[in-house]
């Protein structure tokens, strides 16, 4: 599936789907921020009071930002047709095997990470709750590496849904639903596996749509914020009729 291509799916004609750009991060930034709001885990992570709306904003759009340069990723944005307005988007890993240079390259670029992280310098915005956040990466790669289908650590043999949000104007009218079966269609067709992580906001519809929990990460954070928890979910391919 290459960057440019689109996974075949039925579109309801009051959205179109289309390829996230550079132009669209501030408003894929507002969407995740808008639709994060109660997310314990956001809170616990960056706390208002000391990390600002605008310091987080600008360091969640630069992630975004790599986000849409990843190699063997597509990111797609639902557009309501009428307005114009992005509903909602998601951003999946395809199939790939990585090549010696980009293999090279990501080995450089944890040691750099590693390097950083012993000099005392963070990759997340001052004010950060680090033991939090350092927690979710190690989380985040644990399930990772458990259960993408991997033959080493070069081939990804499977589907990944990194992301996915929807503004909350747009929640409960099936715009998380078409996104997800833009992306599943093309996961039928091909026979592959799709591995997403959960929150208990999107965990009933991955649920509907096939998904089944096979790992969880959670974190007690506290009196206020509660029991924080993210599921790994798989979902097989649907064989189609012939």
């Amino acid at each position: 599936m290459s960057k440019h291509h689109h996974a075949p799916s039925k579109m309801s004609s009051a959205f179109s789907i289309q390829p996230c750009t550079h132009a669209d991060l501030p408003v894929l930034t507002d969407i995740w921020r808008d639709s994060f709001a109660n997310d314990p885990f956001l809170h616990a992570r960056w706390p208002e009071s000391q990390v600002g709306p605008a310091t987080l904003h600008a360091h969640v759009k630069n992630a975004f930002s790599k986000y849409l340069d990843s190699p063997h990723t597509q990111s797609w944005k639902m557009v309501d047709t009428s307005t114009g307005t992005v509903a909602g988007w998601t951003h999946w890993g395809m199939p790939h095997t990585l090549t010696e240079e980009e293999k090279e390259k990501e080995r450089l670029e944890k040691e750099k990470e590693q390097r950083e992280k012993e000099e005392g310098k963070s990759k997340f915005p001052a004010g950060s709750n680090i033991e939090i956040c350092e927690w979710k990466s190690a989380g985040w790669e644990r399930m990772r590496e458990k259960w993408y289908q991997k033959e080493d650590i070069s081939l990804i043999l499977q589907l990944v849904v990194y992301f996915i949000t929807v503004s909350p104007s747009y929640q409960r009218r099936g715009v998380g639903n078409l996104l997800l079966s833009h992306g599943l269609a093309w996961a039928d067709a091909a026979g592959q596996k799709t591995y997403l992580e959960a929150t208990v906001a999107g965990r009933p519809l991955y649920k509907k749509l096939g998904f089944k929990e096979v790992d969880v990460m959670e974190k007690d954070l506290g009196e206020e914020l509660g029991i924080g928890r993210n599921w790994a979910m798989i979902r097989q391919p649907i064989a189609k009729d012939p």
